[in-house]
């Protein structure tokens, strides 16, 4: 009996050993865990701000872009409404000149369309030749032209 009992404690003993050791290599263990767990959720923090740095510098840019967009597109717009009166003004003239709206466009490389579009568009042209006089406004004594017809 004195034999089993022995044999008992010293695998008892060495159930011991080992489970302290496992269990030391599962702290070991679980720190390493611990540690890389932390350093994911830290560098995942730090490419969450990034991303998010990223799409307001994006909303940013593309506000700006849009801005830039609507003022190019204003700035455009009222180019426009001042130059096509004038070239309205000179179609009419080529056209007082009894040139068909077909060759008034080879002339001017302008489309077909677009010269027709324009004429559609100048005031009502008398019979006379319209002279750049009649097309811009003249100033008389420092008082605009329109002001002049007015005070009459």
């Amino acid at each position: 009996m004195g034999k089993t009992t022995n044999d008992a404690v010293t695998a008892r003993e060495t159930a011991r050993k080992r489970l302290l050791a496992l269990n030391a290599d599962r702290a070991a263990r679980d720190a390493r865990i611990e540690a890389a767990a932390a350093k994911v959720i830290t560098t995942a923090g730090k490419l969450t701000d990034a991303t998010a740095a990223a799409v307001a510098a994006r909303v940013e840019a593309r506000t700006g872009f849009e801005a830039a967009l609507t003022r190019i597109d204003a700035t455009r717009a009222a180019a426009v409404s001042k130059a096509e009166p004038a070239v309205a003004a000179g179609l009419v003239e080529l056209t007082a000149e009894k040139l068909s709206p077909a060759d008034v466009a080879a002339l001017t490389d302008l489309p077909v369309a677009e010269v027709k579009r324009l004429l559609k568009s100048a005031p009502a042209a008398s019979s006379a030749p319209a002279t750049a006089a009649a097309v811009l406004p003249v100033a008389v004594d420092g008082v605009p032209a329109d002001a002049a017809a007015l005070a009459g």
